[in-house]
């Protein structure tokens, strides 16, 4: 299970649909990830998206 507010701005999380993005802003909430997408937009990333994480660098 992950503990989504552990996740740090710059780690790289892995979604269901095989995408990799980047975190921009942990919303705090436990629940919502700001993340820049491949296309170079900012999105919220829900946390039943998310596949994984990669570990902090």
């Amino acid at each position: 299970m992950l503990n989504l507010l552990d996740i740090q701005p710059g780690q790289v999380i892995e979604l269901k649909n095989g995408m990799q993005v980047e975190v921009l802003e942990n919303i705090g909430d436990g629940i919502w990830l700001k993340c820049k997408m491949s296309d170079g937009e900012d999105e919220l990333v829900f946390c039943e998206d998310i596949a994984g994480v990669q570990p902090a660098t």
